[in-house]
């Protein structure tokens, strides 16, 4: 089995069109492979080694994950150090010790051309306008190193045309609100592409323009991520969030999404579909497992999440169990005819730190 062409090909697929069994036999093989080359590495030698020998895996489910928060603690690099062309660092406060993740050219382009295909089945394939809820100098090209804000916003532009940030400065975020007026006035009969983070758009935006009674009659769609756990402090559940970015904006509360990842497995996420489901790409699989057992769980069971992908070369990235609750919702039946499974995020497991990039950066501006 050639894996790479393997890889390309699930990547160049058109998205959610493989039922779970059919993407099962396609993917476990290139894990378990991409795995046992992982064993080279004395880190993940000891950590696999502990868990058993490899020739047990049979299953996906049996695939030992990594805890998310060994990425804080280790550097895991795959590849040589000359290899490494762009380091991506997790979301974090000055306190916080933050992940690493370090990219070679291969799994950068991996994992941007399968962002694309996630976006496209969501967005299409023409560039709309697009407002970003942000300031532009978090997305700076110059630096080798990003932040997960840069890496997100990075991979949305793509979908993007005369695109503007809503935001000036850079430690403290003010509305620039001609300059949004005049874009919404030039395109007043276009779809538009809103995205941004949920506590920032929620404590930046939306509260200012409620503030100033400004409210705007939008089509399009807004992506936001990131920032539930600092919301939820203040009762803000996701049904108020959408019928309030609904009356604010005008933008139908089922075009408000909400998009779930993590940098530690960029090049994947999960969005809302029509349902409010989150489905699982062709390249990728997820696991909800039962925090006392760690057994895979049943539909309509909360577990903790697990998130695989066969996109990484230059760092272990096959199997992540995350510090997020979800719960598995059903496999190939959900209404918006997307095929595999479908799961919906439910909060951060209690205790954990706030890692979220909007819950960092309001953590950052108290």
């Amino acid at each position: 089995m050639d894996i790479n062409k393997e890889i390309d090909f699930l990547i160049e697929s058109k998205q959610y069109s493989l039922d779970y069994k059919e993407k099962e036999k396609k993917i476990f093989p290139i894990l378990l492979e991409q795995v046992k080359m992982q064993v080279k590495n004395k880190s993940l030698m000891n950590f696999y080694n502990h868990l058993g020998p490899l020739n047990n895996i049979k299953k996906i489910e049996d695939i030992p994950p990594i805890p998310v928060s060994l990425f804080k603690k280790k550097d895991f690099k795959l590849v040589p150090e000359e290899d490494i062309t762009r380091t991506l660092t997790s979301s974090g406060t000055t306190t916080q010790i933050k992940s690493k993740i370090y990219l070679n050219k291969t799994t950068a382009f991996r994992q941007r051309k399968a962002l694309s295909k996630i976006l496209e089945d969501y967005l299409g394939n023409q560039r709309k306008p697009m407002i970003i809820l942000d300031t532009e100098s978090v997305n700076n090209s110059k630096n080798t190193g990003m932040s997960a804000r840069g890496v997100a916003i990075r991979g949305l532009i793509q979908f993007g045309k005369n695109i503007i940030y809503a935001f000036d400065g850079e430690e403290k975020l003010n509305l620039n609100l001609k300059r949004l007026e005049e874009f919404i006035q030039l395109h007043k009969n276009e779809e538009i592409i809103l995205f941004g983070f949920t506590y920032i758009i929620w404590e930046f935006f939306y509260k200012k323009l409620k503030e100033i009674n400004k409210k705007f009659n939008l089509k399009g769609i807004l992506l936001h991520s990131g920032g539930w756990k600092k919301l939820e402090n203040e009762k803000v559940s996701k049904k108020y969030f959408n019928e309030e970015i609904e009356k604010m904006l005008g933008i139908e509360r089922g075009n408000v999404k909400d998009m779930y990842g993590m940098v530690e497995q960029v090049g994947i996420v999960f969005i809302d579909c029509e349902e409010g489901n989150k489905h699982v790409p062709n390249f990728s699989e997820v696991i909800i497992r039962n925090p006392l057992t760690m057994e895979e769980a049943k539909i309509n069971e909360e577990g903790i999440i697990e998130i695989l992908s066969i996109l990484p070369e230059s760092y272990p990235g096959q199997a992540i169990i995350t510090e997020d609750v979800g719960v598995l919702m059903g496999i190939d039946n959900c209404k918006c005819k997307r095929k595999g499974k479908y799961f919906r995020f439910v909060s951060r497991i209690k205790e954990s730190e706030a890692r979220g990039c909007g819950d960092t950066y309001s953590e950052k501006i108290k």
